[in-house]
């Protein structure tokens, strides 16, 4: 089994809500000069390019008034803009020494390519470049956050015996998910647990949008009442149809393939993909492959610009969401409909951003690094199962074993789901060398009965690719140990020293 590292690199990169006359306009790879318009909340903030205020979503830490310049990098549903450089901040200027005929060719306005040899100090404010085929030693300004190998553009500010260079682009740090340490998990953690919650509300708001193109929230979100709430826009229907059209069935995940592809598409990858699209050379329009997370951003960035857009409710009939009494008929009907309709947008808005939370924390639990031989991976996968979206949630562990290294590590996977007709059902398979246990708990008497009927045909199928069946059992009850995401939260949470 192998599963490849989570990378979050989105900090480096902007999706952005842009009316299409604007993106026709751009071409993957064009350069286009931003200011930030408003301070950032919860990812979220607006950037005026060229006069155009354009909703993003970014984990990429903005202020007001902050200049940027972006790379169109994919014309999609959502436009992603790349972060090249961020010019709030002060400029690193770099002194050069002489160095024989190269102080001669170097003109002031001058721009040249380097690269980050080595820091020569724990200060990182001396350094080696790569510079005109030149190794030299140089003395910088403040301290240079890059890693060796990375390339920096420079300008020559004073040519002459000791030039004077500065830093026109700052290489912004990516940091891969093996290499974050647990503090800088925790700290995200810390961020993202107030802003999440689970997901079936939002699955269950998602699925009535469709089925009824008018959302009657789902119980326990806003108490219903004896009217329909407003009509939502056409647009924004489309776009919860194609993000629920794109979601597996329940005879997709049935299958092995259908599993991988709906764990592929689960949302927890999406920057690992977006990443390596950036990287390859790219001719014409990139498309970029929307999963469930690219869907859910795309649905968020939508909600902002209709809420943004919406007429202010009258201050003389404002209802308060969650106590929402039998709407009057007549001339305050229209009026109060209206409001309905600003209130579905907003409930919708916190269910969104709350179901991009949620899936945040599964990937910062999935990228925390291995610690004593054990690494887990958690993913909630939304599966379509007719009208309804049911949740399953999956964990992986890999435990290496320390005393023999050698040995092969044991694998863990824990399922859970729920379903209408089966109700609460808990699975969990071990592996090791070969050798695979298989253990069910389900809370209907009626339930494990049906698995009790077919762990023969599971048997035969381990059997099929070569696998050794240890225990293979049913159970009526819960499991012993049941897990769900809200309990993977590394222990880093929890700050030891006094």
């Amino acid at each position: 089994m192998n599963i490849t590292g989570i990378q979050n690199l989105i900090n480096t990169d902007l999706l952005a809500k842009a009316p299409q006359a604007i993106v026709d306009a751009w071409k993957v790879g064009q350069l286009v000069n931003a200011t930030v318009a408003s301070s950032q909340k919860n990812g979220q903030t607006s950037i005026n390019i060229n006069g155009a205020l354009l909703l993003a979503q970014t984990r990429f830490p903005l202020q007001p008034g902050q200049p940027l310049q972006l790379e169109v990098s994919s014309l999609s549903v959502s436009t992603v803009l790349k972060v090249i450089t961020n010019t709030d901040t002060r400029p690193i200027t770099i002194s050069l020494q002489p160095q024989g005929n190269l102080s001669g060719q170097l003109q002031t306005g001058q721009q040249l390519n380097a690269v980050l040899t080595r820091t020569m100090d724990v200060n990182q404010t001396r350094a080696m470049l790569e510079l005109a085929g030149h190794r030299i030693n140089v003395q910088l300004s403040q301290p240079l956050s890059a890693s060796t190998g990375q390339q920096i553009k420079l300008e020559v500010v004073t040519p002459g015996a000791i030039a004077s260079l500065k830093i026109l682009t700052t290489p912004l740090a990516t940091l891969p998910a093996t290499s974050m340490n647990n503090t800088h998990i925790a700290q995200a953690l810390r961020t993202t647990l107030p802003q999440q919650a689970p997901l079936p509300p939002l699955l269950n708001n998602l699925a009535l949008i469709v089925k009824n193109h008018t959302v009657n929230l789902s119980p326990g979100i806003i108490p219903p009442t004896t009217q329909r709430i407003a009509p939502l826009p056409q647009p924004l229907i489309e776009l919860v149809r194609a993000v629920v059209d794109r979601l597996p069935d329940n005879r997709s995940v049935s299958s092995g393939d259908g599993l991988k592809q709906a764990v592929a598409q689960s949302g927890l990858f999406m920057e690992a993909r977006l990443a390596q699209i950036l990287q390859q050379p790219t001719s014409g329009t990139t498309t970029l492959p929307i999963d469930f997370k690219g869907g859910l951003l795309s649905l968020l960035l939508t909600l902002l610009n209709f809420s943004k857009n919406m007429p202010p409710p009258s201050p003389t009939n404002t209802v308060p969401t969650q106590t929402l009494p039998h709407i009057q008929t007549g001339m305050q009907a229209a009026l109060n409909q209206q409001m309905n309709l600003q209130q579905v947008l907003a409930e919708l808005l916190r269910n969104v951003g709350s179901g991009l939370a949620r899936l945040q924390l599964s990937q910062l639990v999935s990228s925390a690094a291995e610690e004593e031989g054990k690494r887990a991976w958690i993913m909630e996968i939304p599966v379509r199962s007719g009208e309804h979206i049911d949740l399953i949630q999956l964990r992986i562990e890999k435990e290496k074993n320390q005393r023999s290294p050698k040995k092969p590590a044991l694998w863990t996977v824990t399922l859970s789901l729920e379903l209408r007709v089966l109700g609460p059902v808990q699975a969990r398979v071990t592996l090791a060398d070969k050798i695979v246990s298989t253990n069910f708990w389900a809370e209907h008497a009626s339930t494990t009965e049906l698995i009790n009927r077919h762990l023969s045909i599971l048997e035969n199928r381990y059997q099929e690719v070569g696998l050794t069946v240890g225990a293979l059992k049913a159970h009526h009850g819960t499991a012993p140990d049941p897990v769900s995401p809200d309990e993977n939260l590394p222990h880093t949470l929890l700050d030891e020293k006094v």
